[in-house]
């Protein structure tokens, strides 16, 4: 048995399924024993972004620990962004880094650097085996840090050395029940019943749900509180999903990528229910959208978070959906004493009026002019795909359309590099979700600059048969930088290029392309991709003058 065999052992301990990884010569004893363990699946990217990436919307999607496997120096490098990624937006990813030999990572080989020091900025844990007795302890701690309290990716750097280590048996060891190791943190029963008597002497409440509500899988308790108290609900960008945009209590996205009527809304409000919300700068437009005077609750399993934007006046270190799930019964007497919930024609009013904002945004619009307008593209979008559908978000100044006009009803049901911004993130991350979740429609909705850092990976997807639909936004520009730039310089400067034909560059790969070039090809394209029982793109020619109607980029 060698130290790679106790590393796989380790793997389907802790059920892991799919493996993305690089291949090298450092990483062959463990490669040699994936390939002898029929549970798990390697899947090969071409680059190093895309199989981290890929292993962060994997676990994105599914909530358990993606795992990506790299080569030495230069290959272990490339993880960096997307391991930025996962840290930024608290993803359990497991990043097995291969190493040369012990005796030669002091002698400046070919390859070596430092392998350790630049991935502890941007993981929760970064550790070296040094013998491989030591891998199932280390993994096992690997996967306990990486799923409990806040949930970040973890660095486990294996030497070729170790990998190859020959033992005669594994060290006894009971197998880990990580179904029984939990966080779920209660949050302190004199805070909630405190919480509950503020919300309801408030006047204007409103709960602010961010990604935290859906790393904790609690959108059915938010929406059990909500319905119960008559509450309006906003989310922010990365808590898409954490409550349904179709509800009446919906009223939008806050921040600069957001709707106006969620804005506005939390700006007015006099209580404000944080719930696994950083309170960030891209969610409060540079911290100015939360009156002052309002009453501050946040709630975060990281107690660093806790009053580190704002100064809060209850800050509860708890899991979301156990404090939710506290606060409902100490509402509910509260709310029978006072006669009921006293919120809802607020509440109504304010989904009435996010539900009017999102259909008036194509009033006077011409959306059967040529180029093609982005918003008669992701209304298109919206009313083709399934409710559950998982979408993921690239960068740039197409999300914010895709914000403002496409709904997402289900639970994770977006994925998107928000607190990094990377781009080359979303094309990777819909492969990973898609795994994940076999049975969802997954999109991946990105720029065309977006997609160009990720494309050649359209060939693992035709491979790996992986049947998600990308949609390029196509206006041959770096549109959101081209923007900013005419505005405040008025001129633009290594903000254009020329594109491929990506439709046939998706042939080639082996997926299908379809070029959209007039508004009516947009729909008999979507729905002829998502029949396929193989990845599409969706080259899509836009009008890249258009402006969003709210946000960085208005008018």
């Amino acid at each position: 048995m060698r130290g790679s065999d106790l590393l796989v052992q380790s793997l389907v301990q802790a059920g892991v399924k799919h493996v993305f990884g690089m291949s090298g010569h450092t990483t062959l004893p463990i490669l040699d024993s994936i390939s002898r363990e029929e549970s798990i699946r390697f899947i090969l990217a071409r680059h190093e972004n895309t199989l981290v990436s890929m292993a962060d919307g994997y676990a994105r999607a599914s909530l358990d620990p993606g795992v990506c496997v790299t080569h030495v120096g230069p290959s272990a490098a490339n993880l960096l962004t997307g391991i930025g990624s996962a840290f930024r937006d608290s993803s359990p990813v497991i990043a097995i880094t291969c190493n040369e030999e012990q005796s030669r990572l002091d002698r400046d080989v070919m390859n070596s650097w430092d392998q350790l020091t630049p991935f502890r900025s941007v993981t929760k844990w970064s550790v070296q085996a040094r013998a491989a007795k030591d891998i199932p302890r280390i993994m096992r701690s690997a996967f306990i840090r990486s799923r409990l309290g806040r949930r970040q990716p973890v660095q486990v750097d294996i030497p070729l050395d170790v990998a190859a280590e020959e033992i005669k048996e594994a060290p006894a060891a009971k197998k880990p029940a990580y179904a029984s190791y939990s966080s779920r943190v209660r949050p302190d029963p004199e805070l909630v019943a405190d919480v509950a008597d503020r919300l309801l002497r408030s006047n204007r409440p409103l709960v602010l749900a961010g990604a935290g509500v859906n790393r904790s899988d609690a959108t059915a308790e938010l929406v059990q509180f909500a319905e119960l108290a008559s509450l309006p609900v906003a989310v922010t960008s990365g808590g898409r999903g954490a409550f349904p945009e179709s509800h009446p209590f919906f009223v939008g996205i806050v921040g600069r990528s957001g709707t106006r009527t969620a804005s506005e809304a939390l700006k007015e409000s006099d209580f404000v229910l944080a719930v696994g919300s950083r309170l960030s700068d891209y969610a409060t437009m540079n911290w100015t959208l939360i009156d002052p005077a309002a009453t501050i609750v946040q709630v975060d399993i990281d107690p660093s978070e806790i009053g580190r934007q704002y100064p809060v006046d209850i800050g509860a270190v708890a899991d979301c959906r156990m404090f939710l799930r506290d606060l409902i019964p100490a509402v509910k007497p509260l709310l029978a004493k006072a006669g009921g919930a006293q919120a809802s024609a607020r509440a109504r009013a304010l989904g009435g009026r996010c539900a009017a904002e999102r259909a008036s945004v194509l009033d006077g619009l011409d959306l059967d002019s040529v180029p093609t307008k982005a918003r008669r593209l992701v209304k298109e979008i919206g009313e083709s795909i399934r409710r559950d559908a998982i979408i993921a978000i690239g960068g740039g100044r197409h999300s914010h359309f895709i914000n403002q006009h496409v709904p997402v009803d289900a639970p994770r049901g977006a994925i998107r590099s928000v607190g990094f911004g990377a781009i080359g993130f979303a094309f990777p991350a819909s492969l990973g979700a898609k795994l994940a979740c076999p049975d969802r429609q997954v999109l991946c909705l990105v720029g065309d600059g977006d997609f160009c850092m990720s494309m050649q990976d359209m060939e693992t997807a035709a491979r790996e048969r992986i049947n998600v639909v990308t949609v390029v936004f196509n206006d041959s520009s770096y549109s959101s930088v081209k923007f900013l730039q005419a505005r405040h310089f008025g001129r633009n400067i290594g903000v254009d290029y020329t594109n491929p034909d990506f439709a046939k560059y998706a042939e080639l790969g082996g997926a299908r392309g379809f070029r959209v070039e007039r508004p009516g090809e947009i729909r008999p394209a979507l729905e002829a991709a998502l029949k396929e029982n193989r990845p599409c793109v969706v080259d899509v020619i836009l009008d890249s003058a258009e402006k969003t109607y709210y946000g960085v980029f208005a008018s």
